[in-house]
């Protein structure tokens, strides 16, 4: 893909708008190091998400840079592999010399990189790992920020949901791994709170990895739940659903899932497949615009990629970097104390809306949209959609 240099508008990038356009000295630079997939089960996601990256850094160096300086992007494939992104984390850090990390997709691959960061003094913001045990007491340290919802965050909206659908035996299908038990962590202490008569009947934990649900669908099947709530995330979920369809078993329950199943993107993929009534999430949608500065991006988007509908990914890898570029024009030096205590506390303007990262544990409050999906009755948009678009904030539920 040809990139193009963009201007800055409105206030996508708040803290870049007020620098001068200057010439950069040769070697004046602020390198950022990123780690997405783009090989493996989770390419789609990562090359998305690299994407948005890089058009931030595009935007900025179109402005003037940061405090001078020029913005240089390295990349690294992570291929969704823990032991990869730590490899490929050394790599950037001692081959390429950057200052920053940013990326991760799986929350395994968050943690290794987190490591990394500690180990190398390195501030890494992460963009899509969720799971709280990456920021717990006994895993957090000075160097890591997570600009995704977290598991808290994601886990609680859904019990929020089923609450509403009146959802009172409850099976659930959660990847049994670091982001699945956080997600059941969460999901089933607020259920419990808000729908006391609610009961988990069945659980369900496929390996990551993991192919064939077929048990799985069947044993959730036989056990008599009336709801079901799922962490098979948007790269696992088209076999999933293909798998289940014979069975009538997304009509058979009702099914709120996490892990960005309601991203245009699958709802592309998938077609007529994706089922019509469940009940999923997505970081963002080109079809619902919470302020102007949304719909800035993607008309940027459309331009970028040549196509109408955007993906949702792209303003992932955008406010990641965000984090890092606002903070570093605040902090006016990219030292790496200087840049943690700016990013502390630090308010931005996102296009999606405003967030602010907590100093206490260097979360951002990022909520999610979520809706039921159901079909476009856009002749150019033929595909499942949400419907309605709801935003559930953060701030109460990330704890």
């Amino acid at each position: 893909m040809d990139t193009k240099a963009l201007l800055l508008t409105g206030t996508m990038i708040s803290a870049a708008a007020a620098i001068p356009s200057i010439a950069f000295a040769e070697g004046d630079t602020i390198r950022i190091g990123a780690l997405y997939p783009t090989s493996g089960p989770c390419q789609l996601i990562g090359e998305y998400s690299l994407r948005g990256t890089e058009i931030l850094v595009e935007e900025i160096n179109a402005a003037g840079g940061l405090n001078g300086k020029k913005l240089e992007l390295a990349h690294r494939d992570s291929k969704c592999d823990p032991a990869e992104a730590t490899a490929m984390a050394r790599d950037l850090i001692a081959r390429e010399n950057v200052d920053f990390l940013v990326g991760g997709v799986s929350s395994s691959v968050g943690q290794a990189i987190s490591e990394v960061s500690r180990q190398e003094k390195t501030i890494y913001v992460a963009a899509i790992p969720k799971s709280t045990q990456m920021t717990s007491p006994e895993n957090f340290h000075k160097y890591v920020f997570r600009a995704a919802a977290n598991t808290n965050t994601e886990g609680k909206s859904a019990a929020v949901i089923a609450d509403r659908l009146g959802m009172d035996k409850i099976c659930t299908i959660l990847m049994d791994y670091s982001y699945g038990h956080s997600l059941n962590e969460a999901f089933s202490e607020h259920i419990a709170k808000i729908r006391p008569g609610a009961e988990i009947v069945q659980q369900e934990w496929p390996k990551n990895g993991t192919t064939d649900y077929t048990a799985h669908i069947t044993n959730i099947m036989a056990a008599g739940c009336d709801g079901v709530f799922s962490g098979v995330w948007a790269g696992l979920f088209p076999a999933f659903a293909k798998q289940a369809a014979p069975f009538g078993f997304f009509d058979q329950v009702k099914y709120v899932t996490a892990g960005e199943v309601g991203s245009p993107e699958v709802a592309e993929q998938m077609g007529a497949d994706m089922p019509e009534g469940i009940w999923a999430n997505s970081y963002e949608v080109f079809y619902h615009s919470p302020n102007d500065a949304h719909g800035e991006f993607v008309a940027k988007l459309q331009e970028e990629l040549g196509v109408q509908t955007t993906p949702s990914w792209p303003v992932v890898g955008y406010v990641a970097s965000q984090w890092l570029t606002e903070a570093i024009a605040k902090a006016g030096s990219a030292e790496t104390d200087a840049v943690i205590a700016a990013l502390e506390g630090l308010t931005i303007e996102t296009p999606i809306g405003t967030q602010t990262m907590r100093a206490k544990d260097h979360q951002a409050n990022r909520g999610q949209f979520w809706g039921q999906m159901a079909q476009s009755d856009d002749a150019a948009y033929p595909y499942r959609k949400l419907d309605p678009v709801e935003y559930i904030v953060a701030d109460e539920l990330m704890d």
